[in-house]
């Protein structure tokens, strides 16, 4: 089948013509090099007699081994500086997919930092590295673990691992092990391998028993606080009423802000002391989470993301 011109990146003043699959694009070989040393290094290699006779309207054809979509995404973010600028922020992590997929395997694949990390930057929009990052999406009513759905959440860890973006796994791994057991347990075409579930159903109860013991542990061990002079706070039942509502829930959520405050029925003092508690113990579950899935530390995940 004769190769098509792509319609968008086929400029006159193009010196290089690169072919995916069966599609040609003519660009400007400075476009690349200067973005990528693999491009300058692969275009400054010289060419055999074959090479030479393989030109369309003067210009050589550069034969690519990567999708002619990923290719076209490519080159609109380097054509196009306001790219990832137009990108909607409030837009789903299916969009967000679909929008850096391509962007990012080749950003990673011929190094071109800038990109890289324009892609990361994107993606943490909705699978935080950070607590500070997670608390801001809730306090705008963005959920970022409930309403995401299992096969978009399960492409973007196959993505992340492919290209080696390791800091959105921990969150993301935290959706999977809070999704209902037979979900998890089903064999779709495009799901996590059957290793990896493992360790997300083995998390989730990590997980539970971090919403007991660190995020929530105010509830179920209520004391008073020191400044407190109610004695009516120390025979309080109401935290643990609030900490059975919560521990009916079939999916451990120990990120989850507690809001009901009112509900303790305590003083001002002891809600302020729980306060604190809440907020250190969900600092507690975020510093472990790589851990509870088997992934090091968020240092090492940082490190090895390079981001």
């Amino acid at each position: 089948m004769e190769p098509e011109r792509d319609e968008r990146f086929w400029f006159y003043d193009g010196s290089i013509i690169v072919q995916a699959e069966n599609t040609l694009f003519r660009v400007h070989q400075t476009v690349l090099s200067n973005s990528s040393e693999i491009f300058s290094t692969l275009f400054s290699l010289p060419q055999s007699d074959s090479d030479t006779q393989n030109c369309i309207e003067g210009c050589p054809v550069v034969q690519l081994q990567d999708l002619a979509k990923d290719i076209s995404d490519l080159l609109s973010s380097l054509y196009h500086p306001s790219h990832f600028d137009d990108f909607p922020s409030d837009s789903t992590l299916e969009d967000i997919l679909d929008f850096i997929s391509g962007v990012l395997r080749l950003s990673s694949k011929y190094m071109i930092h800038s990109l890289r990390r324009k892609c990361i930057a994107v993606l943490t929009r909705t699978l935080p590295a950070t607590l500070e990052d997670y608390d801001s999406r809730t306090s705008r009513g963005k959920s970022t673990s409930k309403h995401l759905k299992s096969d978009v959440v399960m492409r973007a860890i196959r993505l992340a691992q492919e290209t080696n973006v390791t800091i959105v796994l921990p969150f993301a791994y935290y959706c999977v092990a809070r999704l209902p057991s037979r979900r998890i347990l089903e064999d779709q075409p495009d799901d996590m391998n059957w290793q990896q579930k493992t360790v997300c159903l083995v998390g989730r109860e990590r997980l539970r028993y971090a919403e007991m013991s660190l995020s929530h542990s105010f509830l179920l061990g209520f004391q008073r606080a020191p400044t407190c002079t109610n004695v009516l706070c120390a025979m309080a039942r109401s935290p643990h009423t609030e900490w059975h509502l919560m521990e009916a829930s079939r999916h451990p959520h120990p990120l989850r802000p507690y809001n009901r405050w009112n509900a303790l029925n305590v003083c001002n003092e002891c809600v302020a002391n729980a306060k604190k508690q809440h907020l250190k113990g969900r600092q507690e579950v975020w510093k472990c989470l790589p851990a509870f899935f088997e992934m090091g530390t968020w240092e090492d995940l940082r490190t090895v993301c390079d981001y």
